[in-house]
């Protein structure tokens, strides 16, 4: 991964920074709540910064697709923010009471789950296995989402707690089920890179030894995407075109002498 100062102040990024910058607010008012149950007005606040926070992350992976602004910064720090914000949205809302502790142990043990053996699986495989995303995370990401958001309301009356109980216990259970379809995944993805001998060529960093480009390597061993096909046949071509310029350039220096 390669970090600019360009790409440190696209919009996406910035919307990431506020978010990031929500997070001592939302805790403060938080907490602010917990030590006084009267003061509604600080729920209410966090509440509404939750909201605000959460918009931020629907909005700067949309534009960043839409406007080809993805970057190895929002890359890192886009998912830090959001788990972020939903970890202490959790711990909070359980401190206080609003949401049970076993949704919260479940839901941020597949979190920690997901981090670690990301983690391991893009060591092992030097970078060639990273984080890839299914059905069944996002499902779980959005129910859970709407669980977080309904806690804070389950004060106003039984029915929204029992709706909220209902989708937290579904928000969980497409968790562990996202949980274990990433773990095959990535096992699978870890095999098919160890097999097609491609390790020998990348050093513990996942860069190429030789003169060949990751992409090039890639097709060279058969696991590389389409978008890596292409790209790696632009590379080819254009390496080819040089290498032809070069060989003209030395004929008609032999031929001036």
């Amino acid at each position: 991964m390669k970090f600019s100062k360009k790409d440190a102040f696209t919009v996406p990024n910035i919307l990431t920074y506020i978010r990031l910058l929500c997070l001592p607010f939302f805790l403060w008012m938080m907490f602010a709540y917990f030590a006084d149950r009267e003061a509604s007005q600080y729920l209410w606040a966090g509440f509404g910064l939750f909201v605000f926070a959460s918009a931020t992350d629907i909005a700067d992976g949309w534009i960043a697709r839409h406007f080809n602004m993805v970057s190895d910064i929002g890359k890192v720090l886009d998912p830090v923010a959001d788990k972020l914000l939903q970890c202490f949205a959790m711990l909070t809302l359980g401190i206080i009471g609003l949401m049970h502790w076993a949704f919260i142990a479940i839901i941020i043990a597949k979190e920690l789950y997901m981090l670690f053996s990301s983690k391991y699986f893009m060591r092992a495989s030097k970078r060639q296995v990273e984080q890839m995303a299914n059905k069944w995370g996002k499902a779980a990401a959005a129910v859970n989402f709407a669980g977080i958001t309904l806690a804070f309301l389950v004060e106003l009356h039984d029915v929204v707690k029992w709706i909220d109980l209902a989708i937290l216990i579904a928000g969980s259970t497409l968790a562990v089920i996202a949980g274990v379809q990433y773990g095959v995944k990535y096992a699978k993805a870890l095999n098919k890179v160890k097999r097609s001998g491609i390790l020998a060529e990348l050093d513990q960093n996942g860069e190429p030894l030789g003169g060949e480009t990751i992409e090039q390597l890639r097709v060279k061993y058969g696991i590389a995407t389409e978008k890596e096909a292409a790209i790696a046949a632009r590379q080819s071509a254009a390496q080819a075109e040089g290498a032809s310029q070069a060989s003209a350039d030395d004929e008609l220096d032999g031929a001036a002498q």
